[in-house]
């Protein structure tokens, strides 16, 4: 009887941990505690190995590096209209900004793949929308670097080493292409 009260409480407390009504720290006490510090991964380790989590999960990061491309399918080889060209790219970084939430939201560390594909849909579209409309190379520039900052400052903030160096080697290499 002991024993069946504390698996109902250990998987009671695995619940609380996968659906967040407790902090992770909390969960991992209380889940030592109850376990008397016996392994209790191994039912998590099961569950990111399931089969079908696993294709669901690399078909989105698929789909949304399948993106990037698609959107210079877009800009250079249509003839579509700027409006329909910004709805389109729009409604790409929509569907990228919602995988990010996602990943975020799982706490996967793949959250970066979509991330960096988002940042460069929306570079892509802000140039695109200057080209076409504004045809000024001056605040083609601004833009640029106005992206460049934002990059440096997502990386800083979410500590991401990797959006704030390629933020300042695209400001350096903007600087050079305006100097020389």
């Amino acid at each position: 009887m002991e024993g069946e009260r504390t698996k109902i409480i250990i998987n009671e407390i695995r619940n609380w941990k996968e659906n967040r009504l407790l902090p992770r720290q909390y969960c991992d006490f209380l889940l030592a505690l109850y376990t008397q510090g016996e392994k209790i991964s191994t039912q998590d380790k099961q569950k990111h190995l399931n089969p079908f989590r696993r294709l669901v999960f690399i078909s989105f990061l698929v789909f949304s590096s399948f993106l990037l491309p698609l959107s210079f399918l877009v800009i250079y080889f249509t003839e579509m209209g700027i409006i329909m060209q910004t709805g389109l790219l729009s409604s790409f970084v929509v569907l990228v900004c919602t995988h990010i939430w996602w990943l975020k939201y799982k706490k996967s560390e793949w959250f970066l793949v979509p991330t960096i594909i988002a940042l460069l849909i929306i570079m892509l579209l802000s140039i695109q929308v200057i080209e076409q409309i504004l045809m000024n190379h001056s605040i083609l520039y601004i833009a640029m670097a106005v992206h460049c900052f934002i990059w440096i400052g997502i990386g800083y903030g979410w500590k991401v080493k990797f959006l704030t160096v390629t933020g300042m080697i695209g400001l350096s290499l903007l600087i050079i292409s305006i100097v020389l």
